[in-house]
């Protein structure tokens, strides 16, 4: 091999080296925030310019169009209460109650960060679905079937996927402790 061929080569295994690594770990900067509270974790930083590199490169990988922290936060969860990922196939049941922000919503995505088909066209359950008897209590159930009542979010079998939690103008409360939030708890019941 010529000595320009071993240079091409190099420097092409080098770039592709280089773009494998900053796609994993843009891709996993979600899952790791620098604030956790249950299954959910975030960044306080999404959505301002002094946010660090690594933060502003996931937000833009994900198109997400981040909003500071006095107007939006924005929790991810890829695990369930017992730590392992979560699986289409499965079960879960999400529980909660009203959250300390102007409007919620729970959304569910792969792990790519996009919405998945599905028959039903359901990906996001917000606090404007609640009815009034739900304020102290809700319950989702994210499963690939739909359950007999109740809210529900589809899954999709044998796909990983993970869940994001928006909140809107969050309250005084939430900002100055938001490890201290009631977020909700997301538990899995079973798999097909």
């Amino acid at each position: 091999m010529k000595r320009w061929q071993r240079y091409t080569l190099g420097v092409a295994v080098g770039l592709a080296a280089g773009f494998g690594l900053v796609w994993q770990e843009t891709g996993s900067a979600f899952d790791s925030g620098s604030v956790t509270n249950g299954i959910w974790s975030t960044s306080l930083n999404y959505g301002i310019a002094s946010a660090d590199p690594l933060t502003r490169a996931a937000v833009a990988r994900r198109g997400l169009l981040a909003l500071p922290k006095t107007e939006t936060v924005y929790w991810a969860a890829s695990r369930d209460s017992d730590g392992k990922p979560l699986d289409g196939s499965c079960t879960y049941e999400l529980t909660g109650t009203a959250l300390d922000s102007r409007w919620w919503s729970v959304t569910y995505y792969d792990r790519d960060g996009y919405l998945v088909p599905n028959d039903a066209r359901i990906w996001s359950f917000s606090g404007a679905s609640i009815m009034p008897e739900e304020k102290a209590g809700w319950k989702v159930t994210i499963s690939p079937t739909k359950p007999a009542a109740g809210h529900w979010l589809p899954g999709v079998k044998g796909q990983p996927f993970e869940l994001t939690l928006r909140m809107y103008n969050p309250g005084p409360a939430f900002v100055k402790d938001p490890k201290a939030a009631e977020l909700p708890v997301l538990k899995k019941e079973g798999c097909a």
